[in-house]
């Protein structure tokens, strides 16, 4: 199978595992991973405001299964590197600041790339040509991930098509190709098929609670099909 096929296929069956796992409560069944493989701190969550909101977010909520299913230890901390309203440019900043300290890299879970869509919008500049600068520097920072040596699987999640976050229709195919081509592992998940027909999980251009609660079980059930920091 092509590796763009494969990676589609990840993203259609992560819709499909997400859905299980939010009538579990979250939990999913790990699928064979070898155990505590990664420490925590090893694992770096980078991007923008996706990455903070609400109180609760994604990474914490993620934290909290981890810590339950045994792959990090019960008082063990992820590494956070997101801010708010960040550009892909700086969101690989982020990563660039981690990797050049002590503790390598070994996980990578970002978003990235609607902030130069929502910028263009505002400023009354092309949304296409801001997503496909956005996308160039996605590339790149994976080029670099990779040159650096030590990551072992990039997640990377595109937010869902809300009217407050233009351009998402544009960076999906330019973003999920350059995960496609990345030579680490880079598994793409999409939001779409997940938010679609559910307002309750947004509040304005950011997750809600509710929200916050899917992505993190969506981000997780990836994370455990590929055995990223398992």
């Amino acid at each position: 199978m092509p590796r763009s096929a494969s990676v589609a296929c990840i993203a259609r069956l992560v819709v499909a595992v997400a859905a299980a796992a939010a009538g579990c409560g979250g939990k999913v069944v790990r699928l064979g991973c070898p155990h505590a493989q990664v420490k925590a701190n090893e694992v770096l969550w980078i991007g923008d405001s996706w990455m903070l909101v609400p109180a609760s977010s994604a990474p914490m909520r993620v934290q909290d299964l981890a810590r339950a299913d045994g792959a990090i230890g019960a008082s063990d901390d992820y590494t956070i590197g997101a801010a708010a309203a960040t550009t892909m440019p700086t969101i690989a900043g982020q990563y660039d600041t981690e990797e050049a300290g002590a503790t390598k890299v070994k996980a990578l879970i970002e978003d990235g790339g609607t902030w130069e869509t929502i910028n263009a919008m505002m400023n009354g500049t092309t949304v296409a040509s801001a997503a496909s600068g956005a996308a160039s520097a996605f590339s790149q920072h994976l080029a670099k991930v990779a040159s650096d040596g030590t990551v072992e699987h990039v997640l990377y999640f595109l937010p869902p098509e809300l009217s407050t976050i233009p351009g998402v229709v544009e960076l999906r195919p330019l973003v999920e190709q350059a995960c496609a081509q990345s030579t680490v592992p880079c598994h793409f998940l999409d939001l779409e098929p997940i938010w679609s027909g559910h307002p309750e999980y947004s509040v304005g251009f950011l997750p809600s609670d509710a929200g916050a609660t899917v992505l993190a079980n969506a981000i997780w059930a990836v994370m455990q099909q590929n055995c990223v920091a398992q």
